[in-house]
């Protein structure tokens, strides 16, 4: 019975595409697995190693965010064959594996990064962002050299550009302030793109949404996904920054939140760009 509900419930989600991706159990447990990581391994091992956290840091890490997208879409377009035992080269190409591979590719570069900054910050972002680009590059370039929407990609990304920039104009009307931290406007921008490559792509190429919670609000209409992740992310903003006094601490919620954004936008729009949902 154990052995039934772990294979429906996780490995058959991973291997086989006529089945839903995601679903209220296997979600739930892998976001208490990503809390327990981030809270009882993450967080401490970025503050032994004394790393300032804040908008340097947050673009140094973005290229591995992208690794983490791209090359589970080298598993989208077959490269790669899906697989739920952890023994496997194939567990690491798809979620959760995929996040594993990724964290622990950051972690090294950021223990490498320390190692060769000196303490200079500037050079530990530097370092890092240049190991993230050394593996993500090529993978990006890869998969342009086979894309097929191309049309589909470049309006994703100016679609998203745009609603970012007008959101971030209006809610500088009513607060001047309000995006003073650039960290806010990753925030808004991580969670904009992922409504955008989720609305395109469900919309105008007949793919398909794999997370359950998701899939029932663009069933109730695909603009109301757009504006839940609009809300979201400005409620995120505003009780951040208002409720939490520990600079370091505030960073770091809006950096996980930043990295689930862009993380699921990037891994859509390559996605849609390779047409592997079409």
């Amino acid at each position: 019975m154990a052995e039934d509900f772990i294979f429906e419930n996780f490995c058959r989600p991973m291997i086989d595409p006529t089945v839903q991706g995601y679903n209220f159990v296997n979600t739930s447990v892998y976001a208490l697995i990503l809390l327990i990581l981030v809270w009882f391994f993450i967080i401490p091992f970025l503050k032994k190693q004394e790393i300032q956290i804040d908008i340097k840091f947050m673009l140094a890490l973005l290229p591995f965010v992208v690794f983490g997208s791209a090359f589970r879409v080298l598993n989208d377009i077959g490269i790669f064959s899906k697989s739920c035992n952890p023994l496997e080269f194939g567990f690491y190409t798809f979620t959760p594996g995929i996040w594993f591979l990724t964290a622990g590719l950051a972690i090294l570069g950021i223990f490498i990064a320390k190692k060769t900054s000196n303490g200079n910050h500037e050079k530990f972002c530097k370092n890092l962002a240049i190991m993230g680009l050394l593996i993500s590059v090529p993978i990006v370039l890869y998969l342009f050299t086979v894309f097929k929407t191309w049309d589909g990609f470049f309006l994703v990304l100016i679609a998203a550009a745009l609603v970012t920039l007008v959101i971030k104009f209006l809610a500088q009307i009513k607060e001047k302030d309000f995006f003073k931290e650039k960290l806010n406007v990753l925030v808004l921008g991580g969670q904009v793109l992922d409504a955008t490559a989720t609305i395109v792509a469900t919309n105008l190429y007949n793919c398909g949404e794999q997370h359950p919670l998701s899939d029932s609000i663009l069933g109730v209409n695909p603009l109301l996904f757009l504006v839940v992740k609009i809300v979201l992310a400005l409620l995120i903003i505003h009780y951040v920054d208002k409720d939490i006094e520990d600079t370091r601490l505030r960073n770091f919620i809006k950096i996980a939140v930043i990295i689930l954004g862009f993380a699921t936008g990037t891994r859509d729009v390559l996605t849609l760009g390779a047409g592997t949902c079409l």
